[in-house]
């Protein structure tokens, strides 16, 4: 029989057994009050480890599991239609991603507040962040026994049986990773009654106008570069929504001073908050630039220092499909002289655009032009890793449910 470690233990147990347990648990209800209870306690207990509340993208996860907020989140469920009510799905079998440490705790949260139960295998390359997040969820399930019955951590290798085995028994599937990740898990069956919601690779970029750069104030300017950092070097530049492509509005002259200028401000930042730049992360970026260089049409390179690279392709939206990135603080730039000359170059793979100077009518027009060729999300400067509701064009609270018609 098929075995997996149940975490934070590690305990060897039957893969069929803990489905059993899963699927015996008590029944939930949408927003729960054990359910709130559960991650209430969870926020508390990460802000009460003070070196996971000075780091923005655990403290950003307390704030957001507070239960203020899940109120908050409860009011933004879009009301079922006429003669409908909301009901859960059932047992959701959550594929976690490694790059983020944290999207796991989300991607759990927000499936037990629409009242499934879950099953959450975890990549064993998972990092130290993981671990700790990990090591307070036991002392939090014992809010809510019933809650504790119906969740369980669990890792294995790839294993097609053991997976075939949790898909045929869940009625919800949920996959966090890369496009060949995604590819592997899709191509076990999945139950003919059950459900899939899929987050694949995708690719984030960040417009600013250069003119409103240029205008900032010393003080202004240092508060954008830290909201920037915020957005780029969390979790290494390596989760979905950091920006890997920067694209300014303005002229060539005003851009590349603009540029410099930002350059200045983002080295410093690195400076202040003490980033260290991994000797294997540094060469990877020097290596890609020099590549770069050759193979595409770059324009120049701003690298004063490893720690901040923007690979400059000149004027227009490049080719993405070209685009080698390898994190740690490496962007590739491009000018447009207006927001018409970015559609052309947005494809469904593209997430995530944080904006800086943009009126809000410029980018309500812009989402209407793309009419869905690409772009979930815009976002303020400093909001590229706020995770919520909506994520990647799907509404998480209503994905993660069910209808049922009642007249």
């Amino acid at each position: 029989m098929s075995t997996v470690l149940e975490l934070p233990s590690k305990r060897p147990s039957p893969m069929a057994e803990v489905l059993d347990r899963l699927c015996g648990a008590p029944r939930l209800k949408p927003f729960s009050a054990p359910a709130t209870a559960v991650l209430g306690e969870l926020s508390r207990r990460i802000l009460a480890e003070p070196d996971l509340a000075r780091r923005p993208e655990t403290a950003a996860l307390a704030f957001w599991l507070r239960p203020a907020n899940l109120a908050v989140l409860a009011k933004d469920v879009p009301p079922a239609p006429r003669n409908a009510m909301r009901v859960p799905a059932g047992l959701a079998l959550h594929f976690a991603p490694a790059n983020v440490d944290s999207m796991f705790v989300y991607s759990w949260a927000f499936s037990l507040l629409a009242g499934n139960r879950n099953l959450l295998r975890l990549s064993s390359r998972r990092g130290e962040m993981a671990e700790r997040l990990l090591g307070l969820i036991p002392k939090a399930l014992e809010m809510a026994p019933e809650v504790a019955q119906g969740t369980a951590f669990i890792q294995f290798d790839h294993d097609d049986a053991i997976t075939a085995a949790a898909s045929a028994r869940c009625d919800l599937r949920i996959i966090w990773g890369g496009n060949a990740s995604v590819a592997a898990v899709r191509a076990v069956p999945l139950s003919p009654h059950a459900n899939e919601i899929v987050f694949a690779d995708r690719l984030s970029l960040t417009l600013l106008s250069a003119q409103a750069v240029l205008a900032l104030s010393d003080t202004e300017l240092t508060a954008l570069a830290g909201r920037m950092f915020n957005d780029i070097y969390s979790f290494d530049q390596m989760a979905c929504s950091s920006a890997r492509l920067l694209v300014w509005l303005g002229g060539t002259t005003e851009a590349d001073d603009a540029e410099q200028r930002l350059s200045t401000a983002m080295r410093a930042q690195c400076s202040q908050r003490r980033y260290a730049l991994e000797p294997a992360t540094a060469l990877a970026k020097y290596s890609l630039a020099c590549r770069a260089s050759m193979d595409l049409p770059v324009r120049k390179v701003e690298a004063a220092a490893m720690d901040w690279v923007v690979i400059d392709l000149g004027k227009g939206m490049p080719d993405t499909a070209r685009m080698e990135v390898c994190g740690g603080g490496l962007l590739y730039g491009c000018r447009v002289d207006s927001l018409d000359e970015i559609v052309p170059g947005v494809g469904r793979n593209m997430q995530t655009l944080s904006h800086f100077g943009i009126a809000l009518e410029q980018l309500e027009a812009l989402a209407s032009e793309l009419a869905g060729r690409g772009i979930d999300r815009m976002v303020p400067v400093g909001e590229a890793l706020a995770f919520g509701p909506i994520w990647d064009g799907y509404n998480l609270l209503a994905q993660m449910g069910r209808l049922v018609v009642v007249r």
